[in-house]
């Protein structure tokens, strides 16, 4: 085992402002008491919502202001679709359900390794900006569970046929708000045996936290009360010959 290269972005969340009742550019009735981790844009200055409609999986709301539903992303299944918001006065938010942690963000199904250059809400906003003409430029990140986290940072470690690790120490000035994780196996043994199904685990602190036994599946979870500020601690990916496993980690805090 070595440690290597990992990826990691840095995001600020922030403009809950622009979301917020009262506000003189708020997005109609946003339902903000169901929303977690969130992705939100003002696309144009308006929006036909029959233009929308083609972007959806399901619709579940529909007035004459706006649109929720949830919206496909290719290789993921339907429980991993986000919620996206569209309204007549053109803003886009995709989100997940407040009982979700962030690393639902994380787009396992189609992350080959590298740098991290979307997330499933990105994704799924997109697709409705596409739709109705709009833009994804200025797309903002929040989550309506934590009004004072300002800041996200999103880890994550690859390996196959081995194991890899990374290390986090929280300061002791920071406020954290939530530590969530996502562990993705990629199995890959059908190109080898069709008998054999591999798997991978992940492990915090040299504990195992999640495992996957063959398939190409995603779980998710919480550190949050496990990561004490001012000490190291270790977040490890270990898989099997013909798996790659991937370990995220998403933290929301304000320093």
């Amino acid at each position: 085992m070595k440690k290597r290269y990992i990826s990691m972005i840095f995001v600020a969340l922030l403009g809950i402002g622009l979301l917020s009742a009262g506000s003189a550019c708020a997005a109609v009735d946003f339902p903000a008491d169901e929303a977690g981790i969130s992705a939100y844009v003002k696309a144009k200055t308006s929006a036909d919502l029959n233009d929308a409609k083609p972007a959806f999986a399901t619709i579940e709301r529909e007035t004459d202001d706006y649109i929720i539903g949830t919206v496909e992303l290719a290789k993921h299944t339907e429980e991993q679709y986000p919620h996206v918001y569209v309204s007549t006065d053109g803003w886009v938010v995709a989100y997940y359900p407040n009982d979700r942690p962030s690393s639902w963000i994380l787009p396992w199904a189609d992350y080959a390794g590298g740098e991290i250059s979307s997330t499933t809400l990105s994704k799924a906003a997109g697709t409705v900006c596409s739709e109705i003409g709009g833009t994804t430029t200025g797309l903002k990140y929040y989550d309506f569970r934590y009004e004072d986290a300002s800041k996200m940072m999103i880890i994550v470690e690859s390996t196959r046929n081995g194991a890899n690790f990374f290390k986090v120490t929280l300061p002791t000035s920071f406020a954290a708000y939530a530590v969530d994780w996502s562990h993705y196996n990629d199995d890959l043994s059908d190109s080898y045996d069709g008998n054999k199904r591999d798997h991978s685990n992940a492990y915090l602190n040299d504990v195992k936290c999640s495992g996957i036994d063959g398939g190409d599946r995603a779980k998710y979870g919480s550190f949050s009360g496990e990561f004490e500020n001012g000490m190291e601690h270790t977040v490890k990916i270990a898989a099997a010959s013909s798996a790659t496993g991937r370990i995220g980690l998403v933290l929301e805090y304000a320093d």
